[in-house]
């Protein structure tokens, strides 16, 4: 059976992740873009890989950052170009479907879902000027999250340090959470 040659699995459950066809070619689609200058997803996961090392608190928590990272972007191909990128037919709901072929853990779930809701908050303002709306969405996240945001911090932060995304999402979603009381 085909894996990834990239990615060198810890676990059984990894294993049969990166043998999964379904992720395989999820993981070899891409090309280099902005935010993604590496191309395929396959090499965005191996740098995320490397910053779950970075953040992750224990060998639990770096088994379970590691899950998310496998498993986060392998959907962006089956999103649906013709139609809008939300809802259902958003990459993060799809991984998050996906995953539950390999996981019920409600907080590994919900962090695939819910990956890019940060970074989407940040172009509320960045992009379409509504700083207000930004930082509502931003405070919905953190509410919605509850007792897993910490666990998603370290996710998106590992995330986010790669390829030329642009730095200035995290320090404001930074600040927020700091202006929450998070931190």
């Amino acid at each position: 059976m085909k894996s990834s040659s990239q990615i060198v699995p810890e676990t059984a459950l990894e294993r049969r992740i990166v043998h999964d066809p379904e992720w395989l070619e999820g993981a070899a689609w891409g090309r280099p873009r902005s935010g993604h200058p590496e191309g395929s997803v396959e090499a965005h996961i191996v740098e995320v890989l490397a910053n779950v090392d970075r953040v992750a608190t224990d060998p639990s928590d770096r088994r379970r950052l590691r899950l998310v990272a496998l498993l986060h972007d392998t959907s962006k191909l089956r999103v649906d170009r013709s139609l809008p990128r939300r809802g259902a037919n958003h990459h993060a709901r799809l991984a998050r479907r996906q995953a539950e072929r390999f996981t019920d853990d409600p907080e590994l779930l919900e962090v695939i879902e819910l990956h890019d809701d940060a970074y989407h908050a940040w172009r509320l303002g960045a992009c379409g000027g509504d700083w207000p709306a930004a930082e509502a969405a931003a405070q919905e996240l953190i509410e919605r999250l509850g007792a897993s945001f910490a666990f998603y911090l370290r996710f998106y932060e590992a995330d986010n340090a790669t390829g030329d995304k642009d730095q200035r999402q995290i320090a404001w979603f930074s600040w927020q959470v700091r202006k929450l009381g998070w931190k």
